[in-house]
């Protein structure tokens, strides 16, 4: 058990959140983490709870509080054990936990071991062990008790050890050269702590290191300034001699390897230079070739061995991370050239930090390059049928037909498909040639370009494909594309994981003299090293630096003191200095090719630049002298730089204005040479955004929404919905015109829609765009999108089992639907209405508009969402069997069932789910759980995620029901926190009912109860009543089973559920319930039974 205070109060089982109860148990728990392992009085709980004026009964309830907590967090102790956990001792309770068991302890051991280490002339360890400390707080002690009295000692004390360890680690970061990293994290702590001096010292070091002296005098001076007016007190003494040997320039404040701080100054000591500059750290990715591939000896064994696997009929993922600049892809290529010299098949993808990328982008690039590679006929011929199913990662490949595509009903699902699709026919390339597959740099690529690998990896056990993806090695943030993939290739898939280091001095060495042509001098290895922490890209661009001033000629020492002179902190930098020495034309022609992106087109950059064709091509042949460009040896005229790392360099010197002018001109360029190519749609969108604040929100605005469209045609529903956002932001800056509130409605309706496929029906946030789109459809007087609006609102309301306003929806639909032209808007608003009327309990009103909308619907057309007449059957039936119809209901379940084996798997699904459902209402055990064992078969098969919900539900209700009702109740009341968890309330509190009666089958009448309450006052709440009458026989059922039986509240409960039952006409449940008051001798027990037998 984990306790944590260092945040809102916690308390984890197992990495579980446990529900705590209640304010004051929460309080009570809080005060004891609070003292842990000391006495807390129990008149201290009671003043701290209630204040001066508790009430009579407080001592009573903190025992019972106690209690509680006792319950939750012993949960195995046996009845009358003793509590190990919260104890009796008096004159009250103390709270028993271990030192690692709450966070608050583990920090305070974890800060004095930094504080100890830092000390100790440790700063590498100091540093990472205040973070794990540091890594701990999650907020403000208690912050769900933000004002109360009881907490504000300790987190003053805890908060003051924060701000410690918090300097502790900066002090460590300093002395290891983290300078420059740290400057911003500085000036928005000195910020919020505006007295701290040891803060402002921190500050000033970091910033004098960085080479900004005037802004580290500017900022003691400030403070002075502010600590003399507003305290009247001269900063100390120690921050005044920094600030004297900041005037003087004192070596002492050199990063350079000195004696450590003690930590207890302002300031911080010198930090020693080796590891890469924090600069360099910052720095962005690429590797440069080097001339063999140095230092990766074990490396390439790994890769090996994969490759080898092969052979066998294995596959295999094999993950190399590492900083920018490590030599990531320079591995890859070499894996490429081994696996090609073996016979195997090679196919690159690379992922851009372009935002304009197509969804499945590196896919596309994997695909064609396998399907171009000398293979005679037409692209993915030898694919088969499947060919056009890849058309949305191979546009190439659709089929040319102009019949409408079929609705996209789940984006998950059909992506699945397409993953699927995806994923056998890269195995079908690789038969008879085995394959790798390389995916560089995997930290930029889209969502769905991840559940691809991911669905690949699972299959890799028996096939003979290996995948190597790089990918830079950072942290990441939990629910990040790369992090759920790598988590998922983890669990799932053979995977070897390389983690590239720095380069040994020795193998520094062997670069600088493959670079010079002679050996380097042992010290100056040394220097280089350390300088650039082994990065192999830092090394060649010191060495391409340094190679101007005639190094590999002079003395040893004289080129030491060039290194130490010239060399800057970061690989930044030395870019930068690199490129100042390029001609103006060349710099302007990288200035436009850096804006356009990591991959360039020739005719694109004379566009935007106007420069002519000749001196365009001879600065771009410049620039691949120089080794910051390549050629692309597939497509003439197209170019990608060296490295990511050098066009960040450049684009990161353009200011944010210049860059928005220069983005709308490469808009327009490639709008002029590219805009019927949908590989650049995305890319147009891009600049088109980035464009807008001076092109003006209207030019950008078809272009953002084009990217929309094409990101749904291909199911990368993130991306979707990120330009369909956007999309939002540019009409809220637009003129007013007819013209923009019809491309907001279209917006907000297709948001809308995609939020609810991807959320659920009950998605809340859906709500807001169709209400928006509503309001514009009045606005202008469109009555198809105007009923589309509402009937998108409506289906919201009714997922929520808000039904006052479901039904209020449905009648405005009606209205509207009968004064138009359109038949099928009317039978969307009888099922509507049908519906609602349905789940109120109103039987015979629902039957009239239901049989009306039936008579009216169109057969079925198997491309349809759900077509309607197979909802309308399935509403139909539910009703007439509440009716006492059954003979009809079961014919309708049938025809509905029938009609859906033409339409897709998730029709098929939820028409099948329907069919559980009513049978499971009419108590036909045998027929729910076929129907729902097909239901799950289908979503196992299809990987259908909305319909497993309540059909898992119906099949654990019949295990329960069946005789195994232990096993059934988790999974039973799982599967409906699922249900409730997608934001669906419509018959969840039919479903507390059904986990009720498995409670009732094992003999646990009181939880039955509780949940039956629970269930009841939902019916209150949201008017969904149809269930309304089974709920009261339940719960008469749970009365009798009590230790003394509750008869006459059980008769009660009966006489309520005829009542209902009769009220809404409800034949079956009448019957029902007047059964189970003769065969449990509920009645009899009461004494007062006036009911008929259950054949009258």
């Amino acid at each position: 058990m984990q306790f944590n205070v260092l945040g809102p109060l916690q308390v984890l089982d197992a990495g579980r959140p446990l529900a705590l109860g209640r304010p004051k148990q929460r309080a009570v728990l809080a005060i004891l983490l609070l003292h842990a392992g000391t006495v807390v009085p129990l008149d201290r709980l009671v003043e701290e709870l209630w204040g001066p004026h508790a009430p009579p009964q407080a001592l009573a309830s903190v025992q019972a509080y106690v209690s509680h907590l006792r319950r939750l967090l012993e949960p195995q102790r046996a009845p009358g054990a003793p509590a190990t956990v919260i104890v009796n001792q008096a004159p009250g309770y103390r709270i028993v936990v271990g030192p690692d068991d709450l966070d608050a302890a583990r920090f305070e051991t974890l800060a004095r071991a930094g504080h100890d280490l830092l000390h100790q002339g440790e700063a590498p360890r100091a540093a990472e062990t205040l973070e794990a400390a540091l890594g701990l707080w999650r907020g403000p002690v208690l912050a769900d008790f933000a004002d109360a009295p009881f907490v504000r000692a300790e987190r003053a004390r805890l908060e003051d050890l924060r701000l410690t360890a918090l300097e502790d680690r900066l002090s460590a970061e300093l002395r290891i050269g983290r300078h420059a990293r740290i400057v911003a994290e500085l000036e928005q702590l000195t910020g919020e702590h505006p007295f701290r001096e040891r803060l402002q010292g921190l500050r000033m070091t970091a910033l004098y290191r960085c080479g900004r002296q005037a802004e580290a005098l500017q900022s003691y001076q400030l403070f002075r300034v502010q600590l003399r007016e507003e305290l009247g007190l001269d900063p100390g003494q120690a921050l005044r001699d920094l600030e004297r040997d900041v005037l003087r320039q004192a070596p002492s404040l050199d990063w350079t390897v000195a004696a450590a701080d003690d930590g207890s100054t302002p300031g911080a000591a010198p930090a020693p230079t080796q590891g890469v500059s924090c600069a360099a750290v910052e720095a962005a990715d690429v590797v440069a070739a080097l001339s063999g591939l140095v230092g990766r000896d074990a490396d390439l064994r790994v890769v090996d061995e994969a490759l080898a696997g092969t052979a066998t009929g294995r596959g295999r993922i094999v993950l190399v991370a590492g900083e920018p600049g490590i030599g990531k892809t320079r591995l890859a290529e070499e894996a490429a050239r081994r696996a090609r010299a073996s016979g195997m098949a090679v196919g690159w993808g690379r992922s851009d930090q372009d935002a304009g990328a197509p969804p499945f982008w590196p896919w596309t690039q994997v695909l064609r390059s396998l399907l171009g590679d000398g293979t005679p006929g037409v692209p993915g011929a030898g694919l088969g049928p499947a060919a056009v199913e890849l058309a949305p990662i191979l546009p190439e490949l659709a089929d040319g037909s102009s019949r409408p595509p079929a609705p996209v009903v789940d984006p998950e699902a059909t992506r699945f498909r397409l993953c699927q699709v995806a994923t056998a026919a890269l195995k079908d390339l690789a038969s008879g040639r085995r394959l790798l597959v390389v995916l560089d740099d995997l930290q930029w690529a889209d969502v769905a370009s991840h559940r691809l690998l991911s669905h690949l990896a699972t299959t890799l056990a028996d096939a003979p494909v290996v995948v190597l993806a790089t990918y830079r090695d950072r942290d990441l943030d939990a629910g990040e594309p790369l992090a759920d993939t790598l988590a998922e290739l983890a669990r799932t898939a053979p995977v070897d994981r390389l983690e590239l280091a720095g380069l040994e001095v020795a193998d520094v060495a062997r670069v600088m003299a493959s670079h010079a042509g002679t050996d380097p001098d042992d010290e100056l290895a040394r220097l280089v090293s350390d300088r650039t922490g082994g990065n192999p890209f830092f090394v060649l661009e010191v060495l391409r630096l340094l190679g101007t001033s005639g190094w590999p000629e002079r003395t040893p020492g004289e080129a030491a003191a060039l290194v130490a002179q010239q060399v800057p902190a970061g690989v930044r930098d030395v870019l930068r200095r690199r490129l100042s020495r390029l001609p103006d034309q060349t710099r302007t022609v990288l200035l436009v090719a850096a804006v356009i992106g990591q991959e360039f087109d020739l005719d694109v950059v004379r566009a935007v630049t106007g420069v002519d064709d000749d001196d365009a091509l001879a600065a771009v042949e410049l620039t691949v002298s120089a080794g910051l460009v390549v050629e692309d040896p597939a497509t003439v005229g197209r170019f990608r730089f060296a490295h990511a790392l050098i066009r960040e360099a450049i684009y990161g010197e353009i200011s944010r204005a210049r860059r928005a002018r220069l983005h709308a001109r490469v808009g327009q360029a490639l709008l002029d040479h590219r805009g019927d190519d949908a590989d650049h749609v995305l890319q147009l969108a891009q600049h088109w955004w980035l464009a807008a604040p001076v092109v003006g929100a209207e030019q950008a605005i078809p272009h953002v929404i084009a990217a929309a469209e094409l990101c749904l045609d291909t199911f990368a529903h993130e991306e979707a919905e990120q330009q369909l956002r956007r999309s939002l932001d540019l009409l809220a800056t637009a003129a007013p015109t007819t013209g923009r509130s019809a491309s907001e409605l279209a917006v907000h309706m297709r948001l809308g829609t995609l939020l609810v496929q991807l959320h659920g029906s009950g998605c809340q946030h859906a709500r807001v765009h169709f209400t928006r789109a509503r309001e514009l459809a009045d606005h202008l007087g469109d009555t198809t999108a105007l009923l589309a609006a509402n009937r998108s609102l409506y289906e919201v309301a009714f997922a929520r089992a808000d039904h006052a306003v479901a039904a209020n929806l449905a009648e405005v639909m009606l209205d509207i639907a009968r004064n138009s032209d359109d038949p099928a808007a009317v039978v969307v608003s009888h099922l509507a209405l049908g519906r609602t009327l349905w789940s109120q309990g109103r039987l015979a009103a629902a039957r009239d508009h239901l049989e009306q909308g039936l008579q009216m619907a169109d057969p079925v057309d198997g491309r349809e969402f759900l077509p309607p007449r197979i909802v309308l059957q399935l509403q139909l039936a539910a009703v007439l069997t509440s009716l006492d119809e059954p003979d009809a209901g079961i014919e309708l379940l049938a025809t509905a069932v029938g009609e859906s084996r033409a339409g897709t798997p998730f029709a098929q699904a939820l028409t099948l789910t329907g069919a559980a459902l009513v049978s499971a209402m009419r108590r036909d055990a045998p027929a729910a759980r076929a129907w729902a064992t097909e239901v799950l078969e289908l979503v196992e098969r299809w990987h259908l995620p909305w319909p497993a919900g309540y059909a898992a539900v119906v099949s654990s209700w019949v295990h329960a029901i069946e005789g195994d009702p232990a096993s059934a109740i988790p999974a039973l009341r799982g599967h409906l926190a699922r249900v409730e968890a997608g934001g669906t309330q419509h018959l969840v509190g039919w479903g507390l009912g059904l986990l009720a009666e498995a409670h009732l089958c094992d003999d646990q009448p009181v939880e039955a109860l509780r949940l039956l309450d629970d269930a009841l006052a939902r019916v209150a709440r949201t008017g969904e009543r149809s269930y309304e009458s089974e709920l009261h026989r339940l719960r008469a059922l749970c009365l009798a089973a009590l230790t003394p039986p509750r008869s006459e509240e059980a008769h009660g409960a009966l006489r309520r559920a005829v009542a209902v039952a009769r009220e809404q006409g409800s034949v079956m449940l009448v019957r029902r319930a007047l059964e189970t008051c003769h065969t449990a001798a509920i009645c009899r027990h009461s004494g007062s039974c006036d009911h008929p037998a259950p054949d009258v």
